[in-house]
C-alpha cells in the first residue's frame, strides 16, 4: 500500500478544511411512509404494484433521530447528511393523484429541530432537498410535466425558508450546505424505469430521459438561483449549493448534468454549447474506456459500449432547451459551488453480459482503489474553482431483515474498504484534486429502495425485529470505530501514526 506520506497530512484533514461523515435519506430511514395513516409518497405506487418490498418503518429515524445523531458525534465525525421529504410537508395519506394539500407545520418543525440538534452535536448539517421522492399527490412520474420546475422551486425556497427562521429561533445558524437534488443523474431512472414497470405497455423510456433531465437542471438552476436571493434577502450568510451525481459511466447519464450547469462559469458562449459539450464527453469517454478495459472482459466490454452509444443517441445536452434558457438568463453564471460525487461500480450494466442481463447485487458491486482514484479524477477533468465532496460511497454485505449476514463475494471488509479507498483519495489529493469531505454511507443500516432491507451498508447493524442499533456491523466489524481511528490518523498529522494505522490491523476499541 502506497501511503503517499510526502502529502501534509495535517493541513490536508484540519477540520477547519476538510469533513468527515455521513449520510442518510428520509425515505430510507424515517419509517412511516406509505403505511396506513401515513403519508405517500411515489415510492408508494411501487410498492403497491409490488415492485418493491413495502418500507414500513425502517430504522424510524424519524422518532430516533436524536439517538443517531449521538452515534455519528461519538465517532468524531463533523458532517451529517441528511434531508427533507416533500411528502411529509404536504402530506396525504391517499396514494393518488390530487390536489395539493396543506403543510404540516409540525414536520418542520421536526426537520427544524433535526437538524438543530446536529448543529449542537458540533457537526454541519448537509441537507438534500430532494432525494428521488415526491409527493403521491403529484402522480408516480411527476418529472416529465411541464410545470415540475416551477413546482419543485416553490417547494425547496419555502423549506429552506422555514427551516432557517425556525432553526435561528432555537439559537442555531442557517443552513449553510445544501443540495438540491441527489443524485440529480438518477431521478430519470427512479421515475420513469419504475412507471414503466408498471405500466408495460409504455414507451421505450429512453426517449423520455431528455424531457426529465432538462426539467431537473431547470429546476436547480431557479433553485440555486431563488435560494441565494433569499439569503441575501434575510441578510443570511451564502450558504454553499450543489447537487450530487451518482456513477454511470456513459457521459450522458452521468457528468453531462454537472457540465451543462457550468458552461457559463467555463466561459461558454451559447452558440458553442454543442461543442464544448462534445470536449467533455471524449475526455470522459476516454477516461472511462481506459477503466473499462481494466475492469471488463471483451464481451462485457461490447455490452458496455452498446450502453454507451445508446446514451450518446438518445441525449444531448446541447437541447436541454429550459435549462439552458434559464442558465443563460440568469444574473450570475456560476451554479455548483461544489462538486458532490457519489461513487459506486460505474460499470453494472457492463458485467451483466453474459449474466442473462441481470446487473450486479449491492453486495457484489467491485470494490476496487483503481475505480475510485480513476472516477475522481475524471470528475475533477476540467476543474478549476469548485471544491470535490466524495459525497456518498460505501461497502454492502448481504443480510435479510431477520437472517444472519453473509461475507462478501470477493471477501473484502470494511476495514480495507476504509483503507484503500481512503489512501486513494488521499493519492488524488496529493495529485491536486480538490477534495475537501468525504461523507459514508451509511451511519445505520437502511431500506435500500427495490432492493430492500437486505442490502447493509451501515457501520452499525439495524436489528429490525428489536429495532436496536448494534455496536458493530452485522459481520460483527467494529466499522464504525475503524472509520474512526483511521479518521484520528490522517487528522494528526503525524506520519509514523497514519503509516501504522494503515499498514496494521486496527485495535478493538478500547473499553
Amino acid at each position: 500500500m502506497n501511503l503517499y506520506l510526502d502529502l501534509d497530512f495535517r493541513k490536508a484533514f484540519a477540520e477547519s478544511e476538510f469533513f468527515f461523515g455521513v449520510a442518510n435519506a428520509p425515505y430510507l430511514c424515517e419509517g412511516g411512509f406509505n403505511t396506513p395513516g401515513g403519508p405517500q409518497n411515489s415510492m408508494g405506487y411501487f410498492e403497491e404494484s409490488g415492485l418493491v418490498p413495502p418500507s414500513g418503518e425502517t430504522t424510524s429515524y424519524w422518532t430516533t433521530y436524536q439517538e443517531h445523531i449521538d452515534l455519528a458525534r461519538s465517532h468524531g465525525l463533523t458532517a451529517f447528511r441528511t434531508g427533507v421529504e416533500w411528502a411529509r410537508i404536504q402530506p396525504t395519506t391517499e396514494l393518488r393523484e390530487g390536489p395539493e394539500p396543506s403543510w404540516d407545520p409540525e414536520a418542520v418543525e421536526t426537520y427544524a429541530a433535526m437538524l438543530h440538534r446536529v448543529q449542537e452535536a458540533g457537526m454541519v448539517p448537509i441537507v438534500t432537498l430532494h432525494h428521488f421522492t415526491h409527493p403521491a399527490w403529484l402522480g408516480p412520474v411527476f418529472w416529465d410535466q411541464d410545470d415540475s420546475p416551477e413546482r419543485a422551486l416553490a417547494f425547496e425556497l419555502r423549506i429552506v425558508e422555514e427551516l432557517n427562521t425556525k432553526i435561528v429561533e432555537k439559537g442555531g445558524t442557517p443552513l449553510s450546505n445544501l443540495i438540491t437534488f441527489n443524485e440529480l443523474n438518477l431521478l430519470p431512472w427512479k421515475v420513469i424505469v419504475g412507471s414503466l414497470r408498471i405500466d408495460s405497455t409504455a414507451n421505450t423510456p429512453i426517449h423520455k430521459f431528455p424531457a426529465v433531465f432538462d426539467n431537473v437542471l431547470c429546476a436547480h438552476v431557479q433553485v440555486y438561483d431563488a435560494i441565494l436571493a433569499l439569503y441575501e434577502s434575510r441578510g443570511w450568510q451564502r450558504p454553499q449549493i450543489g447537487f450530487g451525481t451518482a456513477t454511470q459511466s456513459p457521459y450522458e447519464f452521468d457528468k453531462l448534468m454537472l457540465d451543462v450547469v457550468r458552461l457559463r462559469s467555463a466561459g461558454v458562449a451559447r452558440a458553442d454549447v454543442a461543442a464544448h459539450l462534445a470536449e467533455q464527453r471524449q475526455a470522459w469517454l476516454d477516461a472511462l474506456t481506459a477503466l473499462a478495459r481494466r475492469q471488463l472482459t471483451d464481451s462485457q466490454m461490447e455490452f458496455w459500449l452498446a450502453d454507451v452509444r445508446s446514451a450518446q443517441e438518445h441525449i444531448d445536452g446541447s437541447r436541454f432547451e429550459r435549462t439552458l434558457e434559464a442558465l443563460y438568463q440568469s444574473k450570475t453564471a456560476e451554479k455548483l459551488d461544489f462538486i458532490s460525487a457519489n461513487i459506486y461500480e460505474p460499470f453494472r450494466n457492463g458485467r451483466a453480459a453474459g449474466v442473462a442481463s441481470q446487473s450486479p447485487r449491492w453486495w457484489e458491486f467491485a470494490a476496487d482503489g483503481d475505480i475510485y482514484y480513476s472516477m475522481i479524477h475524471a470528475y475533477n477533468h476540467g476543474n478549476t474553482t469548485l471544491p470535490m465532496y466524495m459525497g456518498e460511497n460505501s461497502l454492502a454485505y448481504e443480510q435479510p431483515f431477520d437472517g444472519e449476514a453473509v461475507s462478501r463475494p470477493d471477501g473484502w471488509t470494511r476495514e480495507r474498504y476504509f483503507k484503500t479507498y481512503f489512501m486513494e483519495m488521499v493519492r488524488c489529493i496529493a495529485e491536486g484534486v480538490p477534495i475537501k469531505g468525504y461523507l459514508y454511507w451509511s451511519l445505520v443500516d437502511d431500506f435500500e429502495w427495490d432492493a430492500g432491507f437486505t442490502p447493509r451498508l451501515g457501520l452499525h447493524n439495524y436489528d429490525y425485529p428489536s429495532k436496536k442499533i448494534r455496536e458493530t456491523d452485522g459481520l460483527g466489524e467494529n466499522s464504525g470505530y475503524i472509520y474512526q481511528y483511521l479518521i484520528a490518523a490522517l487528522r494528526s498529522g503525524d506520519k509514523q501514526r497514519i503509516r501504522e494505522a494503515f499498514v496494521n490491523t486496527v485495535p478493538t476499541p478500547p473499553m
